[in-house]
Formats: structure tokens, C-alpha cells, sequence
């Protein structure tokens, strides 16, 4: 079974389990006759229900509840498929919960590319918890030595550092970013403090966390990045730090499009901008609400979400913005709303959007710009302009490997794939080019 590929819960489970499929519905007919019920599950039907051809019954569910030994109200309230037991835990909002979610964020496991390692209700049943529960007091009389001042400053000092330095290079400076996570992590469990040290270390350990959570997302980690957003919001929440939590939320809704969930990136975002005030964050907020409503053909939502985007970022001061933030500019909201066109088949509006959005963009933006680069080449596809579409692939690879980001380089040789049957001088030589390349 390869499980890299499954696309299914239930296929989770099956692995771990080491079941197949036959004795799946072999271990379901055993319990329905504790029962005495006759189930009718056979290796088909599940075949059925883990390539969505089909949904269990309540009752087949109520079984496959009780031999997973899932509780029938977790059944009842996530619904189908998401109360299987192939995901994270989601942590409460607590300093025990906190504390639980940052060391799981440093764990090392099987990361799978193709979904979320968290279910998306469960991601919004967490982002619903994390708008409603309050910072309580963070305890001061922890098990272990008392945190020297010099020390915590030291640790600000070179988180910050680290982080800058992770914007240019991130592959050299992540091994020193989980050193240093785990450094705070183990500060916050062990050593003792009080509530302004405490405070400044878990805000510290937030602002890591989330760095590192992208730079395991360039990589397509996106198990390990969600773990350490997840980590990083709940030490965020107990430093008290709404708009930093609101940014991480922001995070994790940006991985659920990316990886094909805009339903749930459009919940998550809700509960983001519930909670946050500054006009810069909430932006980037709306900018994203747009880019998932417009991959589900929301026209409408999306009218509304740009124009709320625009409106607060004209209202950010300069040197206002929260710092998880302050890159956010007219640039992004150009080329993220020229995407948004493009979704929804206005290439006219997509490109001079998408056009304005690369001319403004700061050039030390690597990452950011390789994306851009391979929207304007889908406009210029879809505009039947295939030299200008080659050109700006050509440019979108050579930024990608520039960046080492395995997340820039697949949209980018993704976007090279659509010249294969294309007989054009161009796409031909784009071919060529993007051979040698990769081949060095």
C-alpha cells in the first residue's frame, strides 16, 4: 500500500493497523454479529468508501466507531471522515494543552504530502477554540531553575537574527531554528519563572515556531509545518499575543488552499479575523479569505474580500503592522488578487493585476516572486501568448532553484509539465532549458 499517495483517511488507518482491506470488513462483520446485526461489509464496499464512492451508513460507522474505539459523540459531531483516528491531537487552549502541543511540534514522523495531517474540522474546531478561550496565568512555580534574564535576552536576540537570516537562506539556518525551539520548548516545560518571563519566552518560542513551520513548508513537509503552527499558536496564545495568533491561523488556512482544502481555510480565516484589530493583519487576512473563495467560485466573496483587503491595507500606518506582517504590501494584494481573477476566467483583469504585483515586488522576495512568476505564465497561456507563458516559466525555475524550496520548485515544474505537448519553438526550447536544469 503506499501510503505517501493515499488520499483517504481510513487508508491511514488501514496502515497503521496493518489491516487490508479484507481484514477490514472481516473485523466489522465479527462486530456487527456481537450485535446481531448483519453488516453486509465486504473488501468492496471499503475499497468504495476510501476513494469516496461511497459513505458508510450510520450504523457501519457506529461499528467502525467501536472497533477503533472512538467515542460515538466524536462520530456524531466531525462527521465522515473526519472522526478516524489518522490524525494529530488538537490541544486545549491550556498551559498543560500548550505544553503538549510544542513538544508533538518537534516530533519527527512520516510527513505526507498530499493532505493535511490534521483533519480540516479539526483545524477549525481549533482555530474556534483558540477565539474563545482566554489567556489564563502562566505558572511560576515550575520544577527546575529560574530563568537567568541574560539568557532570555540572548535567546530574543538570536531568534530574531536567525529568523532574518532564514528569509535569505533557509536551508543553512533551520538546523539552528529547531536547536533553538527546542531550547525554549525545554525552558517552558522545566525551568522556572515568572509571569513577564514566561510571557516573553513562549512569545519567543512562537515566533520560531512559525518560521520554522515555513520553512518546512517550502520543503512540502506539510505534516511537520502544521505541527509547528499549531505548536506556535498555542505558545502565542499563552503570551497573550492575539495578532501573532491570528497570523499563525492565517498560516494554516494559506497550507489548507494550497493543499486543496478552501472550505476549511475560509472557517479558519473567520475565526482570525475575529480576533485581530490591526489593519495590516487583517489585510492579509481578507487577501487570503479572496484567494480561497475564488478556487470555490465564489465571485461574489471574493468582490467583497479584496475590496475589505484594500481598504485596511490604505488604513496601515507606516510601521504599524504587527511583525509576523509588516512584509505584507500592495505588491502581494496585486498578484494574490490576480490570481483570484484567474480562477475565476477573467485573464484581462488576472494579468495587468498579476503584471502590476511583479514590478512592485521587493526583489530580496525569492520565494514569493516564484510564485507570482508562475501565475503570469498561466495568464500568458491562457492568452495563447506562448513565448511570454515560456519566458516566465523559465524565470519561475530558475527562482526556484535559486530559493532551494522544494515547494517553489514542484509549482514550478508543474507549470513546465503543461509545455510538454506543445509543439512551438518556445515550449520546445522551454523543455530543453528545464532538462539541463534540473539535471545539474
Amino acid at each position: 500500500m503506499n501510503v505517501e499517495l493515499a488520499a483517504h483517511p481510513l487508508t491511514l488507518v488501514r496502515a497503521r493497523e496493518n489491516w487490508s482491506l479484507a481484514d477490514l470488513a472481516r473485523l466489522l462483520q465479527r462486530e456487527a454479529a456481537r450485535e446481531d446485526l448483519r453488516s453486509g461489509i465486504d473488501r468492496n464496499r471499503i475499497w468504495k468508501w476510501e476513494n469516496r464512492r461511497a459513505e458508510p451508513c450510520a450504523e457501519h460507522q457506529l461499528l467502525l466507531a467501536r472497533l477503533l474505539g472512538v467515542p460515538e459523540t466524536d462520530v456524531l459531531l466531525l462527521a465522515w471522515p473526519w472522526w478516524l483516528p489518522a490524525h494529530s491531537n488538537v490541544y486545549s487552549f491550556d498551559p498543560d494543552g500548550s505544553r503538549a502541543a510544542l513538544r508533538e511540534a518537534t516530533t519527527t514522523r512520516m510527513d505526507r504530502r498530499s493532505f493535511l495531517v490534521l483533519a480540516g474540522s479539526a483545524l477549525s474546531a481549533g482555530a474556534a477554540q483558540w477565539a474563545t478561550t482566554e489567556p489564563g496565568r502562566l505558572h511560576s512555580a515550575l520544577d527546575g531553575q529560574q530563568v537567568d534574564p541574560e539568557l532570555l535576552s540572548w535567546l530574543e536576540t538570536t531568534a530574531t537574527e536567525l529568523q532574518h537570516k532564514a528569509n535569505a537562506n533557509g536551508p543553512v539556518v533551520q538546523d539552528l531554528l529547531e536547536a533553538l525551539l527546542r531550547t525554549m520548548i525545554g525552558l517552558i516545560s522545566e525551568a522556572r519563572y515568572d509571569q513577564e518571563t514566561g510571557r516573553r519566552l513562549h512569545l519567543t518560542t512562537a515566533q520560531v515556531a512559525q518560521s520554522l513551520g515555513w520553512l518546512r513548508f517550502d520543503a512540502a513537509r506539510h505534516g511537520a509545518a502544521q505541527r509547528l503552527w499549531q505548536g506556535a499558536l498555542h505558545a502565542a496564545h499563552q503570551a497573550g499575543d492575539r495578532d501573532l495568533g491570528a497570523g499563525i491561523l492565517s498560516d494554516l488556512a494559506y497550507a489548507c488552499t494550497w493543499l486543496g482544502y478552501p472550505k476549511d481555510a475560509v472557517d479558519i480565516l473567520g475565526h482570525a479575523r475575529s480576533r485581530t484589530t490591526a489593519p495590516a493583519a487583517r489585510s492579509l487576512l481578507d487577501l487570503r479569505r479572496a484567494r480561497a473563495l475564488a478556487v470555490l467560485h465564489d465571485r461574489s466573496g471574493v468582490d467583497r474580500a479584496l475590496l475589505s483587503a484594500n481598504a485596511e491595507l490604505e488604513r496601515t500606518a507606516p510601521g504599524s503592522a504587527p511583525g509576523w506582517v509588516s512584509w505584507m504590501s500592495q505588491a502581494d494584494l496585486s498578484a494574490d488578487a490576480g490570481r483570484c481573477w484567474l480562477d475565476l476566467g477573467d485573464q484581462r483583469r488576472a494579468t495587468d493585476a498579476i503584471e502590476s504585483g511583479l514590478t512592485q515586488l521587493d526583489p530580496t522576495r525569492g520565494r514569493t516572486r516564484t510564485v507570482f512568476l508562475t501565475y503570469q505564465s498561466e495568464c500568458d497561456l491562457r492568452n495563447k501568448d506562448v513565448g511570454a507563458a515560456a519566458d516566465h516559466a523559465r524565470q519561475a525555475l530558475d527562482m526556484a532553484i535559486n530559493t532551494k524550496a522544494t515547494r517553489c520548485l514542484d509549482l514550478a515544474t508543474t507549470l513546465i509539465n503543461r509545455f510538454d505537448k506543445r509543439p512551438e519553438a518556445p515550449a520546445v526550447e522551454l523543455r530543453d532549458y528545464a532538462r539541463h536544469r534540473l539535471a545539474a
